[in-house]
């Protein structure tokens, strides 16, 4: 559990620290007002606040819902969501440099990969097979949010989400996509939290 800490404040400042600079760049590039305004529109910035809050709680050694089995399980189907999703469909879009990349490292891939090993060093077992629904709230919740910005301001945060540039099939595609890798993520975890969940206490029995 000590491990499982450390990694856990390791997860947490290196979210937290790309969080801040990725706002201060947008806050550069846009000013405060736009800046605040898409820098909340991104799922990638919602996951990983959530992801270091979860992490931070974990680090802090606090015993409350942030650091119990389903808060760990929505951050890690969330945060390497962002990483599958954004290596599949968005990297290829763009070429960062300097200071945007390193914001761009940090919460695309060093969260999701340093926040799957706090997950995998807490411990399991007491995760359900019903608990895939709740991996799926914050996805759900997201495009509600995101397609009610997007009707507000025109401006998506991103492509594949974007009704003005695709079919009401493709979009539809694209959500169900979306879904179903939450879903499969989800439900991959759960079978690996209940096979670690067994193996330990079979360990610790004999």
């Amino acid at each position: 559990m000590r491990l499982a800490r450390v990694a856990a404040v390791a997860a947490a400042l290196v979210a937290w620290s790309g969080l801040i600079l990725q706002y201060w760049i947008l806050a550069g590039a846009l000013g405060l007002g736009l800046a605040s305004w898409r820098f909340v529109g991104f799922f990638t910035i919602l996951t990983n606040i959530g992801a270091a809050l979860v992490a931070t709680a974990i680090g802090l050694g606090k015993d409350n819902r942030l650091a119990a089995p389903r808060a760990r399980l929505m951050g890690l189907t969330a945060i390497l969501t962002v990483g599958i999703v954004y290596s599949l469909l968005l990297r290829s879009t763009w070429n960062p440099a300097g200071l945007q990349k390193v914001a761009d490292i940090a919460l695309h891939d060093a969260t999701p990969l340093l926040f799957a090993i706090v997950w995998a060093l807490m411990p399991h077992g007491e995760l359900r097979w019903g608990d895939v629904k709740w991996a799926l709230v914050p996805p759900a919740l997201y495009l509600i949010y995101a397609m009610a910005r997007g009707a507000i301001d025109g401006w998506y945060a991103y492509w594949f989400l974007n009704p003005s540039t695709q079919t009401a099939a493709q979009l539809a595609a694209s959500i169900a996509g979306v879904l179903g890798l939450f879903a499969t993520i989800a439900a991959a975890a759960i079978a690996l939290d209940r096979l670690i969940g067994t193996r330990r206490r079979s360990a610790e029995a004999g």
